[in-house]
């Protein structure tokens, strides 16, 4: 993807930019009050502007960061450039391969372990169906583990054609329909074919079913994959370098008390796509939390204010450097990374700009574009292997 953009609706913060400088330590939180009161006063003018005050526009960061180096830092990376070897172009077409599988129809002998078969089935409990426990043409991979305890063993054996009443036992507790939860039923089932499931071969035939635009030959599909891979690479390698950049400039920077309204924004951001994620993976949000930041489950909003803070402290002295450098994002220049945005989500640009926050996509900019700096005026030396 070519957007770090976690959601369409949440473009103020991401977790790739939360990563930025994770492990370092904590800044100076500001303990003098004559910096406290300093902050007081930049939040109120900027209240009186009219705003929020919960964007970066709202402040003059270098009331808040005083900058240290931030060119020339040494970063420490396996390598000099992305590399792609010719076995990670192998695996790549190997992994391709094996996950789409060629079927070929199995006669002359039954069922076994690693087939897959078509049946129609009948469930019953105590002589009578059960809603649910029906189905015709059903595709079933024996050893899957699919069905519920009992039903793919019991088909080992059978031939095509033949009928056979398989028991088998719902899990307790059976979330789908929990009448049935620890229940044993019978299930009458019919084998309508065998099969089994093997990797194609690889060649120029087995190339031109993928249906790639211009890739017909296997020397053809090696190019295709090593760019692919080279793509990939070069954007993981080009994030870590930004990462180790931008924790290198943070290392050298002091920091004041960074104003509320921004860490609130931060806040609420953060916590909406978290709470996206945790939903998305089946988990509650305190153990995401948890597992990604650390800290206690039961105290993740705590663990996420401090996100927020940290992610207030970069936001700030990237801005301070594009003030430095004169880093700016025009107007032409945000619309045409929004329309590529809506292209991107699948959404009209009209209706793609009602759905986000455009100031906060102007600041997403501007960073990337911060970040690029640092990692442009960085010096790499490569890690030594062991």
């Amino acid at each position: 993807m070519k957007r770090k953009l976690l959601a369409a609706l949440l473009v103020a913060v991401t977790v790739s930019m939360a990563a930025c400088g994770q492990k370092a330590e904590n800044a100076e939180q500001g303990t003098e009050a004559e910096e406290s009161t300093e902050a007081a006063e930049s939040t109120e003018a900027a209240e009186s502007t009219g705003t929020d005050g919960s964007y970066l526009k709202d402040y003059t960061a270098s009331d808040y960061v005083t900058l240290g180096e931030y060119k020339g830092l040494e970063i420490s990376m396996t390598s000099e450039e992305p590399v792609v070897t010719e076995e990670d172009v192998d695996s790549y077409i190997e992994y391709v391969r094996q996950m789409n599988p060629v079927s070929t129809p199995v006669e002359g002998r039954a069922v076994q372990s690693g087939d897959t078969v078509n049946i129609d089935y009948e469930g019953k409990l105590d002589g009578v169906a059960f809603a649910g426990g029906t189905a015709q043409g059903q595709d079933l991979t024996i050893g899957s583990g699919s069905f519920i305890d009992g039903f793919e063993d019991g088909c080992i054996g059978m031939e095509i054609g033949e009928t056979r009443d398989v028991e088998a036992t719902f899990p307790d507790p059976y979330p789908n329909n929990t009448e049935l939860s620890g229940k044993t039923a019978v299930f009458t089932v019919t084998v309508n074919s065998i099969s089994v499931q093997e990797a194609a071969e690889l060649n120029d035939d087995y190339v031109a079913g993928l249906g790639i635009d211009g890739v017909n030959t296997l020397e053809e599909y090696k190019a295709y994959a090593k760019d692919i891979l080279t793509e990939q690479q070069t954007q993981s390698y080009n994030s870590e370098k930004a990462d180790k950049a931008c924790t290198a400039a943070e290392e050298n920077c002091e920091f004041k008390e960074v104003p509320q309204p921004i860490v609130d924004r931060m806040n609420n951001t953060l916590t909406a796509n978290i709470t996206s994620y945790a939903s998305a993976y089946g988990v509650d949000i305190g153990s995401y939390v948890a597992a990604y930041y650390g800290g206690d489950a039961d105290d993740y909003q705590a663990t996420l204010l401090l996100q927020a803070e940290d992610m207030t402290k970069k936001y700030l002295m990237l801005q301070a450097i594009a003030d430095q450098e004169n880093i700016t994002v025009s107007e032409a220049e945000a619309e045409e990374e929004l329309q590529a945005d809506a292209e991107l989500y699948g959404q009209a640009v009209e209706d793609y700009r009602e759905m986000i926050d455009e100031e906060a996509f102007r600041e997403y900019l501007l960073t990337q574009k911060v970040l690029n700096f640092l990692s442009e005026n960085a010096v790499v030396t490569v890690e030594q292997a062991e």
